[in-house]
């Protein structure tokens, strides 16, 4: 028997051919697919990770128009630039790192850590840098995607192609001014927190910071500590918590997010140690779930001890309280505590913030006395100073804008799908994407942490990873199948539209509050409808039936043609194993109501264990 195996893998009936046709082939024999990712910040770096390890036969080109990885934790580099989530949730499931120096890391540590992977798993070979995509086209046609690339250091532009494209520019990727009369006549310094200076020194300066977003919060306690005086102008209301997300992990060190050494010792030497704690502050972000759902105990509970908190840090200014604490339910416009940090973190910050001490906190900074806290609307900007809507003229030396980007899901650039229709008209009138991934009318295009693509509940960093991995089952699916298109169907968008917000109805998020992720319909558009935990068995189980497909004429009009010649290839070449179906075999469960006295539940999903 073995001689006559031996003789049939030389017989040239059995050699691959080379004509393109599926039927010819074994089942394993993958077609070549070309992947294009628009992104290089941790989106990009996912797919450049995880894609060449899954995806067989596949060429892929990442270009990013900065000249690192990182996006927002290479792009922004203002002081007090931190993660408002746990350090130890904020990373790949793939890559621990044990020595985060604090529980919300600086920008420049996540930033080196995000080189460090990079690096390790040469996900770099896939990129170029200082390239920036233009214009995306599909050609119907060829069934592959043309895309326009700006090499922004000459200047030049290319025309690349692709079967299938992934973009991961991110939510907040390309930043504004605010719309203040007379802003740019200003004759001092005018800067925006997205593109801060490394040179900026405000020491002794008059400084207005306007804004209190993520970037305003973290900003104002390093400002004030070396400017003369700050005048915040703030808008709106929010809420401020004890800590951050997950902040109940800080409650071992007495609030003090600085890492111990005895800690970090700990965890470089015991890795299992360290994963009992990475596990045990994932799972903080996992369980708060009460508290998303309006006139709940647990929402009320939340917002009590906010609002006492807040009462206590701004006792020295009630006014500032009466004026900053909110009538809606905490949550509804993102939370960020503005944690400090702690002074072992210098080692990993530019020169620029080195010597400083990261103590101070922003409610603490309110009530510092150059500080000066302004609720009224900016009504102009004359050369050398603000003035509000009550005629209240403030001189400043420098105005620094936390004042957010240009629209969430905007789509920055054109992206002409089906039709020739432009995804930037279609998401100015309501960004949606099937599953966050998927619009319509775009086929073969998909997009990391697209509307309503990240979790409300749980870290973004596995939640990318899922993205990432249902995206490879797409691509797998498109390479295997020789299908040449492949988008969500209108009764899948109608159905997935029906999900978002039949979910959101139910919570805290569709109160009225000034939430940069609302619409201006009110529609939620950057939270996934569900926890990670939801997500995960979503992205675990796609349903293919909501996609509509065209297959490539290798098909010949037959769908199931990629099935080739009913055989594996490690058949034909009789190279390496063909009895992998005994690594996993499939579990047998035992019903109940069958089984007799003396089993033993297992206790996962209701089967026993039994001796036979």
């Amino acid at each position: 028997m073995f001689r006559l195996k031996k003789d049939m893998a030389n017989v040239a009936v059995w050699d691959t051919p080379t004509d393109g046709d599926p039927a010819n082939k074994a089942i394993d024999v993958l077609r070549p697919i070309k992947v294009i990712v628009i992104g290089a910040g941790m989106s990009g770096m996912t797919a450049g990770i995880l894609f060449p390890r899954s995806i067989q036969n596949l060429e892929l080109v990442i270009y990013e128009k900065n000249a690192d990885v990182g996006g927002t934790w290479f792009e922004n580099r203002y002081p007090g630039l931190a993660c408002d989530i746990p350090s130890h949730t904020y990373q790949f499931t793939f890559e621990e790192n044990t020595q985060w120096s604090s529980f919300y890391a600086t920008g420049p540590e996540i930033h080196k850590y995000l080189k460090h992977v990079n690096t390790k798993y040469k996900a770099e070979k896939y990129m170029k840098f200082n390239h920036k995509v233009e214009k995306a086209s599909w050609n119907d046609e060829t069934g592959k995607w043309a895309i326009e690339v700006k090499n922004m250091v000459t200047g030049e532009t290319i025309t690349d192609t692709a079967d299938v494209v992934c973009s991961a520019v991110g939510i907040l990727n390309a930043w504004k001014w605010p719309e203040i009369c007379g802003l740019h006549d200003f004759k001092g310094k005018l800067v925006h927190s997205a593109a801060y200076p490394e040179d900026l020194d405000v020491s002794g300066k008059r400084v207005a910071l306007i804004g209190a977003g993520s970037s305003g919060i973290q900003m104002l306690p390093q400002i004030r500590r070396h400017a003369a005086a700050v005048d915040h102008y703030v808008r709106g209301k929010l809420w401020i918590p004890p800590a951050g997300i997950g902040g109940e992990g800080l409650e071992a060190r007495n609030g003090d997010p600085r890492t111990p050494a005895a800690d970090l010792e700990r965890f470089k030497n015991d890795p299992e140690v360290y994963r009992q704690y990475r596990r045990y502050v994932e799972d903080l972000l996992n369980r708060p779930v009460e508290a998303l759902y309006k006139g709940t105990p647990g929402a009320k509970m939340f917002a009590d001890m906010c609002r006492a908190h807040m009462k206590e840090k701004l006792s020295k200014k009630p006014e500032v309280f009466e004026a900053l604490v909110p009538d809606y339910p905490v949550g509804c416009r993102r939370i960020t505590p503005g944690p400090g940090v702690g002074a072992n973190l210098v080692y990993s910050m530019p020169v620029r913030l080195q010597g400083l001490s990261f103590d101070s906190q922003y409610l603490e900074a309110l009530v510092e006395d150059n500080v000066n806290f302004i609720p009224t609307k900016v009504r102009t900007v004359y050369d050398n100073g603000i003035e509000t809507e009550d005629g209240v003229r403030r001189d400043v030396d420098v105005i620094i804008c936390a004042t957010g980007f240009d629209g969430v899901y905007k789509q920055h650039f054109p992206v002409h799908g089906k039709y020739g229709v432009n995804l930037q008209d279609i998401w100015d009138e309501m960004p949606e994407a099937y599953l966050s991934m998927a619009p319509r009318l775009m086929p073969n295009f998909y997009v990391f942490l697209g509307p309503n693509g990240g979790p409300g509940l749980g870290s973004t960093v596995p939640f990318l990873e899922l993205q990432c991995r249902y995206m490879t089952q797409v691509i797998q699916k498109i390479q295997r199948e020789y299908i040449k298109s492949m988008m969500p169907t209108d009764r899948a968008m109608r159905d997935w539209a029906d999900i978002v917000d039949s979910y959101f109805a139910k919570t805290i998020y569709v109160e009225k509050c000034n939430a940069w992720w609302k619409h201006k319909s009110g529609r939620l558009l950057a939270i996934w409808p569900g926890s990670l935990i939801h997500g995960a068995f979503v992205f675990r189980n796609p349903r293919w039936e909501d996609y509509e497909y065209e297959h490539g004429p290798e098909s010949r009009g037959n769908s199931l043609r990629w099935f080739g010649n009913g055989l594996s290839q490690r058949q034909i070449d009789m190279k390496g194993t063909t009895e992998e179906y005994l690594d996993t075999p499939v579990p047998v469960e035992i019903p109940l109501e069958i089984l007799g006295h003396g089993s033993h539940t297992n206790g996962f999903n209701g089967t026993q264990d039994v001796e036979l």
